[in-house]
């Protein structure tokens, strides 16, 4: 029989032990004559309880503790990833050279099937105009990636069967996901694609400030080359 004044005991009790938790360290007859319902039936002492409760909270603490040792062995591969490119950019001397580095460096790096680089600034060395890398029409590429120009963020995920149809050519029906750099302020530079079959390869939610950072390095190295247009 449940009554107000035993609700208002057993608060007063939960309330005491609340404020008195080494009440069973100075009582510790107590403690094998407490039992505490369990979930497959019967009963369990309060310190198997807590034994067992600790031992939740230990697994809980072991696997954040990985998923974060995870995070951390990803981020030290990517950083190294970087510094590695951005050495192998400041060796590389000449456009042609650099072109072909980067889209090579990032099919490896990340196992991708296939990386296109467009460039919306003509070179500096007019002998180079002809390659497939420099864009002919500017609004035919702008348009369908003007979010993504206006905004200066990198995208990950599927792309559209355009967009995926301008960065990969060719290749495009091969492609189920991707990531799109754009290099330069609004793009100015160009845009970086690195495409995979795989359509879970590329997801929404990658990381953008690892991408974002390589995009500024890569156009760092390709802006002297280029002849760029004056804000």
């Amino acid at each position: 029989m449940t009554s107000d004044a035993q609700v208002i005991d057993e608060q007063a009790v939960a309330e005491y032990l609340r404020d008195h938790r080494d009440f069973f360290a100075h009582n510790l007859w107590l403690l094998p004559d407490l039992y505490l319902p369990h979930e497959a039936g019967g009963a369990i002492s309060l310190v198997e309880r807590q034994v067992a409760m600790l031992r939740a909270q230990n697994e809980t603490l072991k696997t954040q503790l990985e998923e974060l040792l995870a995070v951390a062995r990803e981020n030290d591969r990517l950083n190294t990833q970087l510094h590695q490119l951005t050495l192998l950019l400041m060796e590389c001397r000449g456009l042609e050279g650099l072109m072909t580095l980067i889209t090579s460096r990032l099919r490896r790096d990340y196992s991708a099937d296939v990386a296109a680089l467009h460039l919306m600034a003509p070179p500096r060395d007019e002998s180079l105009a002809g390659r497939d890398e420099f864009v002919r029409d500017l609004a035919a590429l702008r348009e369908p990636f003007q979010h993504l120009l206006s905004t200066g963020r990198p995208f990950c995920g599927r792309l559209r069967e355009e967009q995926r149809a301008l960065l990969f050519g060719e290749q495009a029906d091969a492609v189920g996901s991707g990531v799109v750099l754009p290099l330069g302020k609004e793009g100015g530079i160009g845009l970086l694609a690195i495409g995979s079959g795989d359509t879970h390869r590329f997801v929404p939610g990658g990381d953008v400030v690892f991408l974002t950072r390589m995009a500024q390095v890569i156009a760092a190295a390709l802006g002297p080359h280029l002849r760029l247009t004056e804000a």
